[in-house]
């Protein structure tokens, strides 16, 4: 098969696409995104799509931008005649023509039919075919885009036509490999397995299955008489296990039951006669110790009062005594506090003498800063005068008259460096300088310009320096000798060292005025200097004095001495003084406690006293209430005779019952009341049990069970013995079929050997040597595997490859199965490869292009998609390039 043409019409970006194939090798080039790989995917679908498939099938070929449906025709010729397939993808209503040259055309599904059988495949696939077998499609013959690194051997046997290989490949080996008759037999068993036996297992209706089935069935009838014997055999074991369950029932456990009830209700009415005795004898017991308790607390307080009011009679004079101990310490301590206070009095007048005398120091210190301040005020007035009275300028302009006279001088010096010395050597007529003749011999300087007549009629004027800046000089100097003359007759002098002394003169008195602010604020600057303090001063210094005047019996004498004299005798006073409040506060302490100790006492005599009275009114009490002493033993001792009696009733019916029940027979009758219930209900529930098994086993008992599981158990063995020699000989099927399989795959090996030297043939370019090559091997129910290169005495597997390798490889995989399978279709098969050597390098390229070609010669068709159509110009016999 050769493709001649193809035109593509709204398929993607294609609006509409014409492309003519070349019978070698065609390169179709564009760049990314041009529709290349939209071109193979819609020639590939239209070759084994229907076209009347659903809208998902054609998906992938509908255009964004283009309107209409999908439509694609391509010419194609075999060894037979030349074809033209017209596909439109529209969904359901997609249609199908197929003509052949000088033919009618067939049309739908008669055209996909023919479609089929042309190709050599099996049938078009329709749209749920599409996902799974699409892929595997003319896959040796096709690479698309992304998958030239794929090993296509890996793929699966579906991908590469093995049924049609195998068959080239036979006829190409080096001698027959099977005779017919081994082909027949081959057959002829897979037929007699293949009816017995499917992937999943055992084929269903087949005599194995059947047999299998008539086992089961067999089984199942040999295992429900089987459990219906076992059934009865232990519905009448049940049975009789209930009858000794019912026996023992009503004959034990019931009666044994029964008789420990009444027991324990002859134990319950005895404890219940016995609760009341025992709350007696402890009533009588608590009234006996009750009466004993009184008696001995009524000695004991009476012991304890006798003690405690002798103790109150000996604290009462310890008391007596400590107030009057306290007494007198109170008045020692009155005179003390006379004493005290009346040194802190003589204290006190000592202080105010003394803060007299220091007044009187203020205020005459006062009076002499003031006198002192008055004495700076008139000095600051006199300088104040002075200053106002020396006139003058200010130092800066002091400083900048002195900077105008140094500029002033500066600017003389140069003018007189200009000077010019005028000789006469020798003259006719009269020469005059600025009016001063000058004789023949005589000589004179003038500086700056000045004028010469010679004669009557001749004036000459000198300008030294050639005339050039002497002038603004003169200039310069008459404006700073203004200014100079301004500045002298602002400071009011006759020269600059009368300015600069009179400003001397300024600043000394200057210095003066601030020395005489300074001691001036500094005398403001004490708090005593001012009027109201020196009032203030005097005001308090006239109240102390009329203060001591009333104290005359003081002698002015030395006060600091007497003061700190003073001062001792009130600290001395003051220490014996504390010393003594603390001894006399001790008292006050130990009397208060003896008082509250006699309190104390008082109140326990009164509370043992009113203990002893209500002593004797309980004692009354229950003497009144229960008799004497001697009616309460008595009492006693009657109803312990009556407690032990009952006692011993209890003890003996306790013997033949549990400890447990000993603590609470109340507890225990009722559980004995519960177990009876449970007991009556066993009885019940076993009776009820027993019927329903005594029908169960008069039901079962009408077949004979065991002649139903003999003949069973005959039936099974018959089924078993058929389905074992059923399978035994689907097994020797299988194991011969199995061998001849084996047999046929050591034949079989030499498949590989013409498609491994085709292979190798191809890569010849690519390999270094004659001793590398690719390997692969064979396999029945496989197919072909394990594809990889020896390359430098190294087997290399396919996956462990560079990927530039990988594609190389592929391509002559794919090449060397065309080539094999070419006879099949007329002599020639379409190649594909849509950026299929996208990892080869530039070095190797050429060595695909030499593979490319061999292709070719063999017989090929090569059709080439790449984006870089360059390096296959000098091979390809038609070069496309789609815009």
């Amino acid at each position: 098969m050769r493709l001649i043409r193809c035109e593509v019409i709204s398929v993607r970006r294609h609006r509409e696409l014409a492309l003519e194939f070349a019978p070698g090798l065609t390169v179709i080039g564009g760049a990314n995104e041009s529709g290349k790989s939209s071109l193979v995917e819609a020639l590939h679908r239209t070759l084994f799509v229907r076209a009347a498939s659903s809208v998902s099938a054609s998906q992938d070929l509908h255009s964004q931008i283009h309107a209409g449906h999908p439509q694609i025709k391509i010419e194609f010729e075999t060894s037979e005649q030349q074809w033209t397939l017209l596909k439109c993808f529209s969904g359901p209503s997609g249609t199908t023509q197929l003509k052949a040259k000088g033919q009618v055309g067939l049309i739908g599904s008669a055209a996909e039919d023919q479609l089929a059988k042309v190709l050599g495949i099996d049938e078009i696939l329709t749209s749920r075919q599409v996902k799974k077998s699409l892929p595997t499609r003319w896959a040796h013959l096709w690479v698309k885009q992304g998958e030239s690194g794929r090993n296509l051997l890996s793929l699966g046997h579906e991908h590469y036509d093995l049924n049609n290989l195998i068959e080239c490949l036979e006829q190409q080996a080096e001698k027959s490999l099977q005779s017919p008759l081994d082909q027949r037999v081959h057959t002829h068993l897979e037929r007699l397995v293949s009816e017995s036996l499917s992937t999943r297992g055992v084929r269903q209706q087949s005599l194995l299955w059947k047999r299998q089935e008539a086992l089961k069935v067999a089984k199942r009838h040999h295992l429900e008489t089987l459990q219906q014997l076992q059934v009865f055999e232990v519905s009448c074991e049940e049975l009789d296990h209930i009858e000794q369950q019912l026996q023992i029932l009503e004959l034990e456990l019931l009666p044994e039951l029964r008789q420990q009830r009444q027991i324990l209700s002859e134990l319950q009415e005895a404890l219940r006669q016995l609760k009341p005795l025992r709350l007696q004898n402890q009533q009588l017991e608590r009234s006996l110790a009750s009466r004993l308790k009184l008696c001995t607390d009524s000695t004991a307080c009476e012991k304890k009062l006798i003690i405690l009011e002798q103790e109150l009679k000996d604290l009462d004079k310890i008391c007596t005594a400590g107030n009057n101990h306290l007494k007198d310490a109170q008045i020692q301590m009155a005179e003390l506090e006379q004493t005290r206070q009346a040194l802190e009095e003589r204290g006190v007048s000592l202080r105010q003498m003394k803060d007299r005398d220091a007044l009187q120091r203020r205020v005459q210190f006062c009076n002499r800063q003031d006198e002192e301040r008055r004495h700076l005020t008139s000095q600051q007035q006199q300088l104040s005068t002075q200053l106002k009275a020396l006139e003058g300028i200010s130092p800066e302009e002091l400083l900048k008259l002195t900077k105008t006279q140094e500029e002033l001088r500066a600017v003389v010096i140069r003018i007189e460096s200009m000077a010019s010395k005028i000789l006469v050597e020798s003259s006719d007529q009269t020469i005059a300088i600025e009016g001063s003749s000058l004789q023949q011999g005589e000589s004179c300087e003038q500086t700056g310009v000045f004028r010469i007549d010679v004669g009557d009629n001749v004036r000459l004027r000198i300008s030294p320096g050639e005339g050039t800046g002497l002038a603004s000089l003169e200039e310069s100097k008459k404006v700073l000798q203004i200014a100079f003359k301004t500045g002298l007759k602002l400071a009011n002098a006759g020269s600059l060292e009368e300015a600069q002394q009179c400003n001397e003169q300024r600043n000394h008195l200057l210095q003066q005025q601030a020395l005489l602010k300074a001691q001036l604020n500094q005398i403001n600057s004490s708090p005593d200097t001012t009027t109201s303090t020196i009032e203030d001063l005097r005001f308090q210094l006239d109240e102390l004095n009329q203060i001591l005047k009333s104290k005359s019996s003081i002698q002015e004498s030395d006060l600091e001495e007497e003061l700190k004299e003073c001062r001792n005798d009130y600290r001395e006073l003051i220490e014996y003084k504390n010393i003594y409040q603390k001894k006399v506060h001790q008292i006050e302490v130990q009397q208060d406690a003896r008082q509250k100790q006699w309190q104390q006492k008082c109140l326990e005599i009164e509370r043992l006293n009113a203990e002893q009275q209500q002593r004797l009114k309980q004692r009354a009490s229950l003497e009144e209430e229960g008799g004497s002493q001697e009616q309460l033993t008595q009492l006693m001792h009657e109803s312990n005779l009556q407690k032990e009696k009952l006692e011993r009733s209890v003890s003996a019916l306790l013997l033949p019952t549990p400890t447990q029940w000993h603590a609470d027979p109340s507890a225990a009758l009722e559980t004995l009341d519960r177990q009876e219930r449970q007991l009556t209900e066993q009885r019940h529930d076993l009776g009820t049990q027993r019927g329903a098994l005594l029908e169960r086993c008069e039901s079962l008992g009408r077949a004979d069970l065991h002649s139903a599981v003999d003949e069973a158990s005959v039936k099974l063995a018959l089924a078993e013995k058929a389905e074992q020699e059923e399978a035994l000989l689907i097994r020797a099927r299988s194991h011969l079929l199995q061998r001849f399989q084996e047999a046929r795959s050591d034949l079989s090996q030499r498949y590989s050997s013409p498609l491994k030297r085709n292979i190798d043939q191809i890569l010849k370019p690519l390999l270094q040597n004659s001793q590398e090559g690719c390997s692969l091997r064979y396999d029945t129910r496989e197919g072909l595997q394990e594809l990889s290169l020896q390359r430098d005495g190294t087997l290399f597997n396919f996956n462990q490859l560079s990927g530039g390798m990988k594609e190389q490889l592929n391509a002559a995989v794919r090449i060397a199965i065309a080539d094999t399978l070419k006879e099949h279709h007329g002599g020639c098969l379409p190649l594909l490869f849509d950026d299929a050597f996208t990892n080869t390098d530039t070095v190797r390229l050429d060595g695909v292009l030499n593979m490319l070609q061999h292709a070719v010669k063999r017989g090929l068709q090569v059709i080439v998609l790449s984006c870089d159509s360059d390096p296959y110009k000098s091979v390809a016999d038609k070069i496309i390039m789609i815009d």
